[in-house]
């Protein structure tokens, strides 16, 4: 009886092992296991024309379903791993960029910064949240039924996204741009780069004492949305914060005192730039400056002036202390004016004697500070090699070697 049974049951194991067949093929391990890998690249527009087509919905903060075929393909270059990007993750292109809502934790588990991925919007909401693009659901307030752009479900974005590829972190830092600061209040720079990976340098932090951390939750700082902005030094924080959340995982780290460089989400918030930090490796030191990190050569000094090209960079990025006398050598290339009634003269050099990459030297004296005069303002002429020593200044848009200034060679 008992080898009956067993007969019995290995005839069921091999009916029910036969009835797998075909249907239970070894898995596609060539195809992400996330997704909708049915996706195709058709209908795909860049992100730019994405924004020009829903310029009113998103400049008005408003929404709308994507009722037509189309699908946008970019890198993704923010998450939450560091629990600062709170259900959604930044998709760029070399056109623009957007946040994108999924009510879904672990985000960066399979969306990993350098990721390419292709978003088919159709039957998805297309909105602005303080004017900055969002892809998502639709938000309904409990207390006022207003709808707003919010998160879609993830069951939803399961079947609206296909991966592209392995990440490759290389890929987002290729996208990385610098925060160009004298753009703060451009509206038309705002629109073109909110949501974009950047990075602003060389600034300090306005709150930051030793001891004052990101994102307190003890009432000392006022939070919106359980995040608290943080103002920069020099900058109103009417355009331009670090908006960091409570949740994240360094809300509690003590802010540097020091020079930063700080990367992330450049989003916005209306005309409020806010910068979100993915980790805290975003905010770096900003390493110290020597006059070699610059173009051209010398060193400022009576025996190693700078060339003109060097003096030029020295300005142009901030360097320069204008109280400080520093020698420049150079080419006389144009004369403006030599006037021997007010013993200066105002007139250019270069580093090839050309009318190019020039530096005024603005109402400066003769040699050792002596007047210009009837018997050698013809040494001031086109051609002439000259060392100059005075104080490097900015005035309005010209770069240029202020009054008072002098020769200290001419040959």
């Amino acid at each position: 009886m008992k080898k009956f049974q067993y007969i019995i049951l290995a005839l069921i194991c091999t009916l029910f092992a036969s009835c797998m067949g075909e249907d239970y093929a070894e898995p596609n391990l060539s195809e992400p296991p996330y997704g909708n890998n049915e996706l195709t690249e058709s209908g795909v527009v860049t992100i730019a024309q994405l924004k020009q087509k829903y310029a009113g919905v998103i400049s008005s903060s408003s929404m709308v379903e994507v009722t037509e075929d189309v699908k946008i393909k970019g890198i993704v270059t923010g998450n939450d791993i560091g629990g600062n990007i709170y259900n959604e993750f930044s998709v760029q292109d070399a056109t623009g960029a957007l946040l994108v809502c999924v009510s879904q934790g672990g985000l960066f588990g399979y969306l990993p910064v350098g990721q390419e991925v292709l978003i088919d919007l159709k039957g998805l909401m297309l909105g602005g949240y303080g004017q900055q693009l969002e892809i998502g659901g639709v938000y309904t307030n409990t207390k006022t039924g207003a709808k707003s752009i919010g998160r879609m479900s993830r069951y939803l974005w399961s079947t609206h996204y296909k991966l592209i590829g392995h990440a490759d972190l290389k890929k987002a830092e290729a996208l990385l741009e610098e925060f160009d600061i004298d753009k703060l209040r451009d509206a038309n720079y705002l629109e073109a780069n909110a949501g974009k990976l950047m990075r602003l340098s060389g600034v300090k932090l306005k709150d930051a004492n030793g001891t004052a951390v990101y994102a307190p939750d003890d009432g000392s700082v006022t939070l919106t949305a359980n995040c608290a902005n943080r103002a920069f030094v020099g900058y109103s924080a009417s355009y331009l914060v670090l908006r960091t959340s409570t949740f994240s995982d360094f809300a509690n780290t003590a802010m540097p005192t020091e020079l930063i460089d700080v990367t992330g989400i450049f989003t916005r918030y209306r005309n409020t730039w806010q910068i979100l930090l993915r980790t805290i490796d975003d905010v770096q030191l900003t390493p110290a400056f020597t006059l070699d990190d610059l173009p051209g050569s010398g060193y400022g000094t009576a025996q190693s002036p700078f060339n003109v090209e060097r003096a030029l960079a020295l300005v142009e990025t901030g360097h320069n202390d204008p109280g400080a006398e520093v020698y420049v050598k150079g080419i006389i290339s144009s004369v403006q004016e030599v006037s021997p009634q007010y013993g200066n003269t105002t007139y250019f050099i270069s580093d090839d004697g050309k009318e190019d990459n020039q530096l005024e030297i603005y109402r400066g004296k003769y040699l050792d500070g002596a007047d210009i005069t009837e018997e050698n303002k013809d040494n001031i002429k086109v051609g002439k090699k000259v060392t100059v020593a005075g104080k490097l200044v900015l005035y309005n848009t010209t770069i240029e070697f202020t009054t008072g200034s002098k020769i200290v060679s001419i040959e």
